[in-house]
């Protein structure tokens, strides 16, 4: 935190304590509200048949704060950068993780009363629309707000085959080029022309899975910034989805608001900004408040994952989730 006065230092000092502590009060929080859309378009289809199931697993988050120091101040408030990253996960976990999603998804979907079709005719349909899945695995860079940004490893079941990125999952995740968005225009292409042809919905999850939750504070009038980062896994709202193309044409979607959350111990989370980084932080920061001028600060933080544990909270997840969104899609509500 970079302060110029006393009484905002002790402001920011309050403000960050406060956010830890809402980060820490539960244990498990249950999924909160949905956005929905066009669910009226999957009355009476009772047929449905997997498009596409996608996991990002996020590995790596940078996360900004601000201070601009109010009219006077000149933007020179300082900024605040906290990089964390999640190690101790191998390709093979996430992999497992992602499959056994995709097992409780087909479950979930089996006893709402959905009878599930099979694939081979929806991936004819994607590859007459010119569509290609991406490699499972691959590394992607993914947008969570404003000011933080981080790293993606997407997967796919294996019982599916390939990341089949449909351009309703594309915005705040990248395709790989030219070819990777016109792939993905032809996803949802061929989706819909499916579902229109074999009068059966064809249903999409893309979910992305946070390993930290960062809080911040900051803001032109503010002479400090901070961010408070916590281990925590969450789905991270306003991108988990699911989406599908229903016969009529439509599609319906239900898209989480509020991140769905599990605490619990699955990792060592700590601080591995080096010793001589903090030293120059500190001396930066006193000349700062000496001179009455702005100063940044980076600090760099490493989830070590018990991979066990971590299968585990993902495994809740996914399944809070799964519950909510195809209820919330076979409802409305």
């Amino acid at each position: 935190m970079t302060a110029l006065t006393r009484r905002d230092a002790m402001t920011g000092a309050v403000a960050v304590a406060a956010l830890s502590a809402a980060l820490t009060a539960p244990t498990t929080a249950m999924a909160q509200a949905l956005k929905i859309d066009n669910a009226a378009a999957l009355n009476g289809v009772t047929r449905v048949v997997i498009g596409s199931f996608i996991v990002a697993f996020l590995t790596d988050r940078t996360d900004r704060a601000r201070a601009g120091g109010g009219l006077l101040g000149g933007g020179f408030g300082g900024r605040s950068t906290a990089r964390s990253a999640l190690e101790g996960v191998s390709d093979l976990e996430f992999q497992q993780a992602t499959d056994a999603a995709y097992e409780d998804f087909l479950r979930q979907l089996s006893n709402a009363g959905y009878q599930i079709g099979d694939r081979a005719a929806v991936i004819e349909a994607f590859t007459r629309a010119n569509a290609q899945p991406l490699e499972n695995g691959m590394e992607r860079d993914v947008i969570l707000a404003r000011d933080s940004r981080a790293k993606a490893k997407v997967f796919a079941p294996t019982a599916v085959g390939g990341v089949w990125l449909g351009r309703e999952a594309l915005g705040q995740i990248s395709a790989p080029g030219f070819s990777g968005n016109r792939s993905a225009i032809g996803i949802s292409m061929g989706g819909a022309a499916h579902a229109r042809a074999a009068g059966e919905a064809v249903v999409n999850v893309f979910y992305v899975v946070d390993f930290a939750n960062a809080e911040t504070y900051g803001g032109w009038f503010r002479n400090s910034s901070a961010v408070s980062v916590k281990a925590g896994l969450a789905l991270v709202p306003e991108v988990s989805r699911i989406f599908a193309y229903a016969p009529n044409g439509r599609v319906a979607m239900a898209t989480l608001r509020e991140p769905v959350a599990v605490g619990g111990d699955y990792g060592t989370f700590g601080d591995s900004t080096t010793g001589g980084q903090r030293a120059a932080e500190l001396a930066a920061n006193v000349i700062g408040v000496l001179g009455g001028i702005g100063t940044n600060s980076t600090r760099r933080y490493t989830l070590q994952a018990d991979p066990a544990r971590w299968g585990e909270g993902v495994a809740q997840l996914t399944n809070t989730a799964s519950a909510r969104m195809i209820d919330g899609i076979r409802t409305g509500r």
